[in-house]
C-alpha cells in the first residue's frame, strides 16, 4: 500500500508567505533544513507532498493530529526520514517510508511503510514461546534497516556496564550499534570492541559531562539510545536525561542508574516529551518510582509518566499503561551483576523491528530464555551476562 502527494510549489510559496502557515505545517527542524537549500520552496513543497502521503497511506486523512505530527527529517546522506509524533504515532505498527521529488513547478511525493517485523503478541497476560517469533531478516536489506542503537553509560570506576548493554544488542540483531563513553576512558575500550563503534563524550575525572552539541549529534542519528547503566551519581545526568525528552524524536531507553537520576526530577512526569520512553527498573528502582508518583501499580505508573515500563523481578511486568504483560521465563542464575544491562540493549535492538510494548515484553521472555539455557550449559552458579547474551 502507498500513499502519494503531488503539490504546486508557487501555492506553497504563496501559503508561507502569509507566516501562519510555515508554524503551523512544519517543525523547527523541517524550516531549519528548508532554509538551508538553496531554493527553500522546493524543500518545503516536497515535505508537504510528504506529510499529505503519509496522511493518505493511513487511509483516514489527517484527523486527530497536526501536521506537525508527521516531521520529515534528512539523514546524513540527505535522504527524507519520517519521524511520527502524538496521534499520528498510532497510525502505523511499522516504519513509514517516503520518497521525494520535484521540478520546477511542482513537487511529488510517495509513501509506504514496512509492517512490524515481529509477529505481535497475542492478547492475553502471560508472554509465552509461542509470542517469540521474530520474522526473518530480509535477503535484500542491509544493516541501516534493522536499527542504529546508541548506548551512552559508564564512569572511571563501572566501565563494563554499557559494554555488556552494547555487546547484547548486537547480538539482538540490530544493524549498527555505537557506544558512548567518556572521552578519557576510550583507551580502555578500544581493545575491547570489534563489531561497535565507539564515541567519545565530554567528561570530568570520567564522568560523562552535558553537552548538548554532542548529544545533538547522537540524537539526529540515533533510532534507540540506551542510557544510565554504570553512570553511577553522575550530577550531570539529569539535565542530559531533560534534554533528551525534550529534543530526542525516536526511542530512549533508561536503565540503572538513570532511572535513578529520574527519581524526584521533575522530568519524570513531563507530559511533553518528544521521545518514546522505556524504563527498565527492578523491583527497588520501581518502589522509588512509585513512592515518587503516588501510584498504586506498574500500569498506573506507565500511564502516569506515558512509558513503557518493566519492573524486573523472578516475575516482571510490562506495561504502557493500557496493556500489561507478565513474563515468568528466567531462572535464579540470572540474578548477577550485569543482567539488566544485557536486557536493556536486547531491547534497544528490538525497539527497532517493532512497537515499544511488544519489544519490551519479547526482549524480557527472550532474555529469561537465554538464562535458563546458559544455566543449563554452565551451572546456575557460574553464569555470567556475557553467558546469557552468548545464547542470543
Amino acid at each position: 500500500m502507498i500513499g502519494a502527494d503531488i503539490v504546486d510549489i508557487r501555492r506553497i510559496k504563496s501559503a508561507l508567505e502569509l507566516g501562519r502557515f510555515k508554524m503551523r505545517v512544519f517543525t523547527k527542524n523541517e524550516q531549519a533544513y528548508a532554509e538551508k537549500q538553496c531554493n527553500p520552496y522546493q524543500s518545503y513543497a516536497a515535505m508537504y507532498a510528504a506529510k499529505e502521503a503519509v496522511a493518505k497511506l493511513s487511509g483516514k486523512g489527517i484527523r486527530g493530529f497536526a501536521l506537525t505530527d508527521i516531521e520529515v527529517l534528512h539523514n546524513d546522506m540527505g535522504a527524507p526520514e519520517v519521524v511520527l509524533h502524538g496521534n499520528a504515532q498510532k497510525l502505523f505498527d511499522g516504519k513509514v517510508y517516503v520518497s521525494l521529488s520535484h521540478e520546477r513547478d511542482y513537487a511529488f511525493a510517495v509513501a509506504s511503510y514496512a509492517f512490524a517485523q515481529v509477529k505481535p503478541i497475542m492478547p492475553g497476560v502471560t508472554v509465552t514461546d509461542g509470542d517469540l517469533e521474530l520474522l526473518p531478516r530480509l535477503r535484500f536489506t542491509h544493516k541501516g534497516d534493522y536499527g542504529r542503537v546508541f548506548v551512552i553509560g559508564g564512569n572511571g570506576f563501572m566501565v563494563g556496564a554499557p559494554l555488556i548493554t552494547a555487546e547484547a544488542a548486537v547480538r539482538a540483531g540490530v544493524g549498527l550499534t555505537t557506544l558512548c563513553v567518556a572521552q578519557s576512558m576510550l583507551d580502555a575500550y578500544c581493545p575491547r570492541v570489534k563489531e561497535i563503534m565507539l564515541k567519545g563524550l565530554p567528561d570530568e575525572s570520567g564522568m560523562i559531562c552535558f553537552d548538548e552539541e554532542a548529544l545533538s549529534e547522537i540524537a539526529t542519528k540515533a533510532d534507540v539510545i540506551v542510557i544510565g547503566m554504570g553512570m553511577g551519581a553522575n550530577p550531570s545526568l539529569p539535565a542530559i536525561l531533560e534534554w533528551l525528552f525534550g529534543n530526542y524524536n525516536g526511542m530512549l531507553v533508561c536503565d540503572a542508574d538513570g532511572i535513578n537520576a529520574l527519581v524526584g526530577s521533575q522530568a519524570l512526569c513531563k507530559q511533553n516529551k518528544r521521545c518514546t520512553l522505556v524504563l527498565t527498573p527492578h523491583v527497588g528502582e520501581y518502589q522509588r518510582i512509585q513512592k515518587a508518583l503516588g501510584t498504586d501499580s506498574v500500569s498506573e505508573s506507565a500511564s502516569k509518566i506515558g512509558a513503557v515500563i518493566a519492573c524486573k523481578s523472578a516475575y516482571t511486568i510490562i506495561s504502557d499503561g493500557i496493556t500489561d504483560y507478565s513474563v515468568t521465563s528466567g531462572c535464579a542464575a540470572m540474578a548477577k551483576g550485569g543482567s539488566g544491562d544485557a536486557l536493556a540493549g536486547i531491547i534497544g535492538a528490538y525497539l527497532c523491528r517493532t512497537t515499544p510494548l511488544q519489544a519490551t515484553a519479547l526482549a524480557c521472555h527472550h532474555f529469561g530464555r537465554c538464562g535458563e539455557k546458559a544455566a543449563a550449559i554452565k551451572g546456575e552458579n557460574a553464569v555470567t551476562a556475557s553467558d546469557i547474551i552468548a545464547c542470543l
